[in-house]
């Protein structure tokens, strides 16, 4: 049990509920999974798995140290804060998660602009709808549409995200007598809004935004999206309705770190300039 790696991996089991779903969330293989899951029961004496046809279920074993391997869990990771915290340089990496239909439709002119400033700094852009586990690391700085952010993390609310309807110009050119419709895997912008058909489900905005831009038909967009391609044209027919909230946030023990706070900071003056678009102003 000198190992924490080891318990790393029982945990990653036990929330994937398979070896081969733990080697996906670890980006490692499926034999290393299995390899460093029989060592761990072999220094315990005792099976934490038993194969049944739900996948990998905990032993009797594996329940009573699920808790105490999620509270080292916790405690490695308060360790790593409290260290990356602790780093006073300029120079050195921050793992940055924020949407890529915001990064494509928004942010990568003001990134772009941080790294020429700060070229010591390597930022590792993920990106991800998902919000990021800050308590683990998972990302330093994230930038999210959400109404509900973490309770512990810290930040500020930068604007309201509202959705419109969009076609393509060519789509308005020759707009059939019944609308076609391009809905999201969303639920906002699942049904038509006005009287039309779905021809196509997209699981992204910036999917939907290409199939809207290609003339396949029309459908809702977050107004960050629509209104900066000039593909797209707002379609006045429809108010804008409201929807999400864009939050840039951190961990509380990790903002001091001299590098989360240029980028934090970065990212505040650049969302006091571009919220009018973000609300469709």
């Amino acid at each position: 049990m000198k190992n924490w790696d080891n318990l790393r991996i029982f945990l990653a089991v036990t929330r994937g509920g398979s070896i081969r779903g733990a080697a996906k969330t670890l980006g490692i293989t499926h034999a290393t999974v299995s390899r460093r899951i029989t060592i761990l029961e072999e220094a315990l004496g005792n099976s934490l798995f038993e194969r049944k046809r739900e996948g990998q279920c905990l032993t009797p074993l594996g329940q009573r140290i699920l808790p105490l391997a999620e509270s080292i869990e916790e405690d490695c990771a308060e360790i790593d804060r409290l260290a990356f915290s602790a780093d006073t340089g300029l120079a050195g990496t921050v793992k940055l998660s924020l949407s890529e239909s915001l990064y494509s439709g928004l942010l990568y002119t003001p990134i772009d602009t941080f790294m020429q400033h700060y070229p010591m700094i390597k930022l590792d852009i993920i990106a991800s709808d998902l919000m990021s586990n800050l308590a683990q690391r998972e990302a330093d700085v994230v930038i999210r549409i959400t109404r509900n952010p973490p309770y512990s993390a810290y930040g500020r609310k930068m604007a309201n995200s509202p959705l419109a309807l969009y076609a393509s110009h060519e789509y308005i050119k020759n707009r059939p007598a019944h609308d076609r419709w391009i809905a999201m895997d969303y639920e906002p912008a699942k049904k038509p809004v006005i009287p039309a058909r779905v021809v196509a489900n997209a699981n992204s905005p910036t999917l939907a935004a290409q199939l809207i831009r290609s003339g396949r038909g029309i459908g809702l967009l977050p107004c960050y999206l629509g209104d900066t391609d000039p593909e797209l044209k707002r379609m006045s027919e429809v108010s804008l309705i409201p929807d999400m909230q864009v939050w840039v946030l951190t961990h509380e023990d990790i903002r001091v770190n001299p590098r989360v706070r240029v980028l934090m900071d970065h990212l505040y003056q650049v969302f006091d300039k571009v919220r009018p678009i973000i609300e469709g102003e």
